[in-house]
């Protein structure tokens, strides 16, 4: 069984940065955030793997700007 999203899980802290990195993420048909990733695929009109870039590096921008969250704060997504 899956993880809730959002939780905390045991980190990864060391990556090597000469090797490729693959992400996967799995979205069901329905899932708020798949209809959110095929909307901005069809809008932006690029890859699918484009849309998860330009996405973290927005978040990365926005995470280094404001202060951590609080495990209280975390929301349960779906």
């Amino acid at each position: 069984m899956p993880g809730v999203q959002g939780s905390p899980h045991p980190k990864t802290t060391e990556f090597n940065r000469g090797q490729n990195m693959r992400a996967t993420v799995v979205l069901k048909p329905g899932e708020q955030a798949r209809i959110q990733y095929e909307e901005l695929v069809k809008a932006m009109g690029v890859s699918g793997a484009q849309v998860l870039r330009e996405a973290l590096a927005v978040l990365h921008r926005q995470r280094l700007t404001r202060p951590p969250r609080q495990h209280g704060d975390l929301k349960e997504a779906g």
